[in-house]
């Protein structure tokens, strides 16, 4: 799995809202204790899917870092 890290909440939904729109499984999660982030949710999504996301991402103008290698 890979979680894309936002600086808050707002920016969680909005890409929550985008992933879903474009049929792109994706789960709001607690942002696991080993990782630092401002805010405390993060988007987990299939490791396939880190591209169409990362683009969709950018191009809405939301900001967001790419945490890779989680396991559950």
């Amino acid at each position: 799995m890979i979680l894309f890290l936002f600086e808050s909440t707002h920016a969680v939904i909005a890409a929550e809202k985008i992933c879903v729109g474009a049929q792109i499984p994706c789960a709001v999660i607690p942002v696991p204790r080993s990782i630092s982030s401002q805010c405390g949710l993060c988007i987990e999504a299939a490791v396939a899917d880190r591209e169409p996301v990362a683009a969709l991402l950018r191009e809405s103008g939301i900001i967001f870092t790419i945490h890779e290698g989680y396991v559950k």
